[in-house]
């Protein structure tokens, strides 16, 4: 199969400086890594493709080469976002309607990536094969986030309409101010109060049960299961709890979507790598934690393919928190070993992941752990330099905020 070829000539971290006659040299050096990336992934059924954080520019400009390559060359035709669900329901019916937006998208999959200059080329892919019926683009978290536009204003009265008179204006308030965060003294957000909201959405699931079938009726039942299970973590204190839940939830509507699909086609997975790992349990740190991509290699086992992005050096920048800079990797870590002199970039399959044996890396979060990493990945992606996200207020999402 002839693979679509990474187009790294455009990341300004692979860009030639003055006087550097070796770019060329690099620049196919750092192509036929990535093409030898997509020609492992090509023949998967799902390929989740994490990020140390959710800050890291160049990452996210790799990671969309990746998912352009992945559907234009090997016919991948759908691709699930680390956001909530319940807009890009919205998203879908505008654009089967021809009337969705690059914003529509960007507020879908919310502030985080969207605002990011390094995400823009990314969004606007995935509006123009979305438009064009290529690409299904779909979300999987069960939390509502701040562009979630119409989770917080429209999706409260979509649901209460299921529900009798009288109840469906309690439910259709409770709702309204859950989504929105409107808690205040007269109406502050208790136990209490967190099992009248509990109430209202088991009765709408339960009426949603019983409608006559449709779409509409279909999304509204998963969605009001959603809400149930994100309103139920709101006095967690376990933070191990909130995570398992959290990817079990992100699975069972990865297998919702998936079903409703006819379980056909090829899936990309744009999240974290701590959720996209395969397995967590050679981590220390991470013992008893279930991510997504667990889930997803029980049920699919080797034709699924879990992709980490880890770096020598840089600095990260998420949004609305403080950016740090990374330490340079020490000589005997995984990140310290693998890159060539000056390499930009190298990606290690998963026989090279073994042949390292047990190393410190640093693939989550950004800090330093021992694991065999072949056991929590089929592959990583070890960058000479990640760059910080350069996030910019006036895009996207905040011209649409409330």
């Amino acid at each position: 199969m002839m693979l679509r070829s990474i187009a790294l000539l455009a990341l300004a971290t692979c860009a030639p400086g003055p006087g550097d006659s070796h770019a060329p040299a690099k620049q196919r050096e750092d192509r036929a890594e990535l093409d030898r990336l997509v020609g492992d992934l090509c023949d998967k059924q799902v390929v989740l493709l994490g990020e140390g954080e959710h800050g890291d520019g160049h990452t996210w400009e790799i990671k969309t080469e990746l998912v352009r390559a992945l559907v234009d060359s090997c016919g991948f035709d759908s691709m699930y976002v680390e956001s909530g669900l319940y807009d890009f329901f919205a998203l879908d019916r505008a654009h089967a309607a021809g009337a969705a937006t690059a914003k529509d998208v960007a507020n879908a999959i919310g502030a985080v990536w969207a605002e990011a200059r390094e995400t823009q080329a990314w969004i606007t892919y995935v509006h123009e094969a979305a438009a064009a019926n290529r690409l299904e683009v779909m979300g999987l978290d069960d939390q509502i986030h701040s562009t979630a536009f119409y989770a917080q204003r429209e999706l409260p009265a979509v649901l209460a309409a299921y529900l009798p008179p009288g109840r469906k204006e309690d439910c259709e308030a409770r709702i309204a101010r859950h989504h929105q965060w409107t808690y205040d003294e007269t109406h502050p957000h208790s136990e209490a109060s967190q099992a009248e909201l509990l109430s209202c959405y088991a009765q709408i699931e339960a009426a949603a049960a019983k409608a006559a079938p449709s779409t509409e009726t279909a999304e509204a039942l998963v969605m009001a299961k959603n809400l149930g299970r994100w309103a139920a973590r709101d006095f967690f204190t376990d933070g191990q709890a909130i995570f398992n839940a959290r990817d079990r939830s992100m699975f069972d509507n990865f297998q919702w979507h998936r079903q409703r699909a006819g379980g056909q086609g090829k899936a990309i997975v744009w999240c974290a790598t701590v959720h996209a790992a395969k397995d967590l349990g050679g981590i220390a740190s991470r013992r008893g934690f279930s991510p997504l991509g667990q889930h997803v290699r029980e049920h699919y086992g080797e034709r699924a393919a879990a992709i980490g992005f880890s770096a020598w050096s840089g600095a990260t920048q998420p949004r609305g928190r403080p950016g740090r800079e990374l330490s340079v990797a020490p000589p005997e870590s995984l990140e310290g070993r693998v890159l060539a002199p000056e390499q930009p970039l190298r990606y290690l399959d998963a026989a090279e992941l073994r042949a390292l044996g047990s190393v410190e890396a640093r693939p989550l979060n950004h800090e330093f752990r021992r694991a065999e990493w072949h056991e929590v990945l089929d592959g990583l992606v070890v960058l000479r330099r990640e760059t910080p996200a350069h996030h910019d207020a006036s895009q996207a999402a905040k011209k649409g905020a409330p």
